[in-house]
C-alpha cells in the first residue's frame, strides 16, 4: 500500500487535528503541520491495518508543540471510527490507530516481540518483564493522552503533545514502583524517542487493574444516597463513604513517604519562597474576579500567618502528585491507587517536576470532596434548598477521615494556605469557564477567610 506524501499529510492533519479530543491547542489557529517523521511500525496482515507513527510539529502564532500520531491506513474505515479520521487523501484513509482494537493489538505484539516501535525504544524498569499480549483494545475514556489495554493485564498510555526530557508520570512510577510502592499501579517501561537531539517520553506501559472504579464516580454515588436517604445518619448508610476517605489519606500518605525517600531532596524552602507561587496567583485572580479582588486583604494575611509558621530552616519539600484530587485515584479490589502523575496541567511543563510541599496535594483532595458534595446541586440533579447543608455535612466528615488517615499534616497555617490557594484558582477557571459554579469555591474562600 503506497501512503500519500508528507506534504498531503501534514494539509490534511491542519483541517482534522483541531477535532481531535486529544488535541489540547483547539485555541490556536493553526497556521501549518510540519511532519517531523513519518515511520512504518506494522505492515498489514489479514489482521491488521498498515500502521505508520508520525511525529509532527503544529505551527500556530504563539508556540509549536509537538504531537505523536499512530496513523492506521484503509481503503475502507472500519466500522464506529467515522470520529477518527486524520488523513483522506488518495483513495486511502489514515485513521487513529489507538481507537481500533486491529491496530491496538498489532502495536502491542510489535513491541513486545522487537522492543521498539520505528524509533521509538522500549526502557524497562529492572526486574519487570513486559508480557507479550494476545489482545488489545481502546480504553475507551477520552483524555488529553489516549490508552489502551492489553489482555486487561496491562495499560499502555500514549503521550499525544510531547515535551522533551523526562516525563513526570514516567519518572515517579518508576522510582514508586521501584521503591515497592503498592498505592500505584506498578510500572513495566516506557518508550522514548530522540527527536532534533531532544530525547521524549512517547508511551508508558503500567499494570492493568480490573474492576476499578475512579475516586470521583465513587465519591457521587455515595453523596447520592446521603441526599435520598437525609433522614438517615450518614454513618448509619450502607454507602458512608468515610471509611473510604480515612484509606485514601493512607495511600496518599503512603505515596509521600516512599517519594521523599525514592527522590530525596536536600534543598527546603523558606516561608516567602513557599508562599511566593500563591500570592502571585492571588494577584491575577484579584485582577479577573472582582469577588477575589474584595477580599484580598484577608486572603493576604493568610499567607502571611503561613509564612511565618515556617521554620527558620526551611520547610521539607520533595516531589509530589501535583494535581491530585477524586479523578486521579482508582479504588481498586486490593484498594486505592494513585495515577497520573504528570502534575497540575495549568503549570509550565518544566514546573511540573520541581520539589513542592506534600499539602498541595492534600489541599487538592479536600477541595475535590467539597466538589464531590455540591455536584448534585450545582449540576440541578438534586434539590440545593433541602440537602444545602446534608452534603456540607457530607464534605466535612469525609475531609476529616481523609485527614485522620493521612495523620501528619503538619502545620494547619500552612495547609490553609494551600487550601484557599486551590479555591482561588477554582474561582479563576469557573468564572472563566462556568460562572454558574463560582458559587462554590467563592463560598469556600469566604470560609476560609472567616
Amino acid at each position: 500500500m503506497s501512503i500519500p506524501t508528507a506534504d498531503l499529510i501534514a494539509t490534511e492533519l491542519a483541517q482534522s487535528l483541531p477535532k481531535m479530543r486529544f488535541f489540547a491547542d483547539k485555541t490556536s489557529t493553526i497556521e501549518s503541520v510540519e511532519v517531523l517523521s513519518l515511520e512504518p511500525v506494522v505492515r498489514a496482515d489479514a489482521a491488521s491495518p498498515d500502521i505508520d507513527i508520525a511525529l509532527v510539529r503544529v505551527h500556530t502564532a504563539s508556540a509549536s508543540p509537538t504531537y505523536q500520531l499512530p496513523i492506521a491506513w484503509a481503503s475502507e474505515l472500519p466500522q464506529g471510527l467515522d470520529q477518527a479520521v486524520l488523513v483522506k487523501a488518495e483513495g486511502l484513509l489514515g485513521y487513529d490507530a489507538l481507537a481500533d482494537a486491529a491496530a491496538v493489538t498489532a502495536l502491542g505484539i510489535k513491541l513486545a516481540e522487537g522492543g521498539s516501535l520505528g524509533a521509538m525504544e522500549l526502557k524497562t524498569v529492572p526486574g519487570a518483564e513486559l508480557p507479550r499480549p494476545t489482545a488489545g483494545r481502546p480504553m475507551g475514556v477520552e483524555q488529553s493522552n489516549t490508552s489502551v489495554i492489553f489482555d486487561d493485564a496491562v495499560m499502555c498510555k500514549f503521550f499525544r503533545r510531547l515535551h522533551p526530557g523526562t516525563n513526570a508520570d514516567v519518572e515517579l512510577l518508576a522510582a514508586l514502583s521501584q521503591a515497592g510502592c503498592d498505592s500505584v499501579p506498578r510500572l513495566f517501561g516506557w518508550l522514548e524517542a530522540t527527536i532534533g537531539g531532544e530525547t521524549y517520553t512517547t508511551a508508558m506501559m503500567q499494570e492493568f487493574v480490573p474492576n476499578s472504579v475512579d475516586g470521583w464516580e465513587l465519591a457521587l454515588g455515595a453523596v447520592r444516597d446521603a441526599i435520598r436517604e437525609i433522614d438517615l445518619d450518614l454513618d448509619q448508610l450502607g454507602t458512608d463513604f468515610a471509611l473510604e476517605s480515612r484509606a485514601l489519606g493512607e495511600a496518599v500518605a503512603a505515596v509521600h513517604h516512599s517519594l521523599a525517600a525514592a527522590l530525596p531532596v536536600k534543598n527546603r524552602l523558606s516561608g516567602s519562597e513557599l508562599v511566593a507561587p500563591l500570592r502571585a496567583r492571588l494577584e491575577f485572580v484579584a485582577g479577573v474576579v472582582p469577588e477575589i479582588a474584595e477580599v484580598r486583604a484577608k486572603a493576604e494575611a493568610v499567607f502571611a500567618r503561613a509564612e511565618e509558621a515556617v521554620p527558620a530552616e526551611g520547610a521539607v519539600v520533595q516531589r509530589i502528585h501535583g494535581d491530585l484530587h477524586l479523578g486521579q485515584v482508582l479504588r481498586t479490589p486490593r484498594g486505592w491507587r494513585l495515577i497520573d502523575f504528570e502534575g497540575e496541567p495549568s503549570r509550565p511543563w518544566e514546573e511540573r517536576r520541581l520539589p513542592d510541599h506534600p499539602l498541595r496535594d492534600v489541599a487538592g483532595m479536600l477541595r475535590s470532596f467539597d466538589y464531590a458534595a455540591h455536584y448534585p446541586l450545582l449540576t440541578g440533579r438534586e434539590d440545593a434548598e433541602a440537602t444545602t447543608s446534608r452534603v456540607d455535612q457530607w464534605a466535612r466528615r469525609n475531609i476529616e477521615a481523609f485527614l485522620d488517615g493521612y495523620a501528619d499534616a503538619g502545620s494547619a497555617e500552612l495547609l490553609d494556605a494551600f487550601v484557599l490557594d486551590k479555591a482561588i484558582y477554582e474561582c479563576l477557571y469557573e468564572a472563566q469557564n462556568r460562572p454558574d459554579w463560582l458559587a462554590l469555591p467563592l463560598g469556600a474562600v469566604r470560609t476560609l477567610l472567616g
